[in-house]
């Protein structure tokens, strides 16, 4: 017997750092909106939500379709980063960048982020390697050397190279 899930139940899952994946768009969506309303962020175990986005920040992000509220809750969800800013790397698919709807998860690996240009996010349009530089306020979490960063707060975006739809 599957349990019905509501916005405060889904939320305090994703607090704990728990994905759950059969739930539609519309209740992620309210949750992340009740989530952003939150005024304490000690609820959030952000490590361990930290490794819940590096696994599935994708599907939640196509789930949810709007990342600044994705971005009002990572801002509150995630542990931060006390390192030195740096330059990171992105395999990005052509049609979020040219919407300018760059993901969250960068690499210092720019053979990592070209696997993803010309790999997966090249499927349905094609992708693109960036580049950018990513002060220590940029970054979000660091995990397994994949850094979520704060796209708005990225510098100097740099497009390396185009690859063709597969």
């Amino acid at each position: 017997m599957q349990m019905t899930q509501t916005v405060q139940s889904l939320a305090k899952q994703f607090c704990l750092g728990s994905y759950v994946n059969a739930v539609d768009a519309p209740l992620w969506r309210e949750t992340f909106n009740y989530l952003s309303q939150l005024k304490d962020d000690s609820a959030f175990q952000k490590a361990k939500i930290a490794t819940l986005w590096m696994q599935y920040g994708g599907d939640l992000r196509a789930k949810i379709r709007d990342d600044d509220l994705i971005l009002a809750v990572l801002r509150k969800a995630l542990p931060g980063y006390n390192g030195e800013g740096l330059n990171l790397y992105r395999g990005e698919c052509w049609f979020l960048f040219d919407q300018h709807q760059i993901g969250f998860c960068w690499t210092p690996s720019q053979a990592f982020a070209t696997s993803y240009a010309k790999g997966l996010n090249a499927v349905d349009s094609g992708g693109v390697l960036l580049r950018c530089y990513a002060p220590t306020e940029a970054i979000l979490a660091m995990e397994n050397n994949v850094f979520v960063c704060d796209p708005s707060r990225l510098l100097r975006l740099t497009t390396l190279e185009l690859f063709p739809k597969l």
